[in-house]
């Protein structure tokens, strides 16, 4: 059975976690928001459903709390680029894994999408075996910026086989 299950993050939620609140129509972990939620909830409603994946709230599985979110997009033609938080009280118990495998699978399903990439933090290696353990290659690490901050990351590439994903 799986620790975490993905649902779409509403106008509503987004709206109150850029406001600084709550949302009112999930319950959040007592640490929640992520150090990413602002910047998931601006992504609610943007794009098309063909070139976004998500956002979406992590939900855990036995109490339907939210302990993260997840989401990506295409950043160039037949690759997805993907993201992913969970709030520190979470960590370690296999809601990242969960989400990224479930991303995958989505990401499967659009046309076009050949490769998925993702970063991380160097001083996150957890991460790293989040994103190995769902199948994802390490290529290296890499200066990246995040919200105006630079970074030492590392990147990872899925490549998806050949006749997962449907033709463009």
């Amino acid at each position: 059975m799986s620790a975490s299950y993905l649902r779409p993050i509403s106008a509503a939620a987004a709206a109150a976690v850029l406001a600084g609140r709550r949302p009112d129509d999930v319950k959040v972990a007592d640490d929640f928001p992520t150090e990413f939620s602002s910047g998931v909830a601006q992504q609610v409603g943007q794009g098309s459903s063909a070139s976004t994946l998500g956002p979406f709230f992590i939900h855990r599985t036995t109490d339907d709390v939210v302990v993260g979110e997840i989401g990506g997009a295409v950043i160039a033609p037949g690759i997805a680029e993907i993201g992913y938080a969970i709030v520190p009280s979470c960590w370690g118990q296999g809601h990242a894994t969960d989400a990224v495998r479930a991303l995958v699978e989505l990401a499967a399903t659009r046309p076009g999408i050949e490769r998925i990439v993702a970063n991380h933090p160097v001083d996150r290696p957890a991460s790293g075996r989040v994103l190995e353990k769902a199948g994802f290659m390490c290529l290296g690490d890499a200066e990246d910026e995040h919200e105006g901050v630079r970074l030492r990351v590392k990147r990872w590439e899925l490549v998806l086989p050949p006749g997962l994903a449907p033709p463009p």
